[in-house]
């Protein structure tokens, strides 16, 4: 072949290499980046299970044995506590707890919440004292916008 076919083939090989090249780097870079995403959700999950792991053990209410139940526990609009973590002696001194968690990927903002719930599913919002309790747990990364949040119900019985 004296023509320039060989050329030809030579550089179209090259052109379909380069794509074909172009392709597999494109689905690293998404497989990477799926795999960035879940550690961030992985890590948002574990923190907030944690608080929720140290609250569980902790006593339903302050007044653990009151002789009017459920109407002797704290009030709904004195849930929460001023005392630091460490010191938090029962399961609704977490609401209104905020803190910011430096991690390997970035600070975490952790809210809580507990509120007094029905006690038969769906486990609705109540105003008033009942024998169960909802803690929702939020955790948000600062680096990348991704929020866990989990709820745990705990009753009094």
């Amino acid at each position: 072949m004296n023509d320039y076919s060989d050329l030809f083939y030579t550089v179209f090989s090259i052109v379909i290499f380069s794509f074909l090249l172009l392709q597999a780097n494109s689905l690293v870079l998404r497989n990477e980046s799926v795999t960035v995403d879940h550690e961030y959700e992985k890590t948002a999950i574990a923190l907030a299970q944690s608080i929720i792991e140290e609250a569980k053990v902790l006593a339903f209410d302050e007044e653990m044995s009151p002789n009017d139940v459920p109407n002797e526990f704290t009030p709904p609009g004195q849930l929460g506590s001023n005392a630091l973590r460490e010191d938090f002696t029962a399961f609704d001194h977490f609401h209104g707890f905020n803190e910011t968690v430096p991690t390997q990927l970035g600070d975490y903002v952790i809210n809580v919440t507990v509120e007094y719930v029905d006690t038969e599913p769906p486990f609705n919002s109540v105003g008033n004292r009942t024998t169960s309790k909802r803690m929702t747990v939020t955790a948000s990364s600062t680096a990348n916008n991704d929020t866990a949040t989990l709820v745990y119900i705990k009753s009094y019985f």
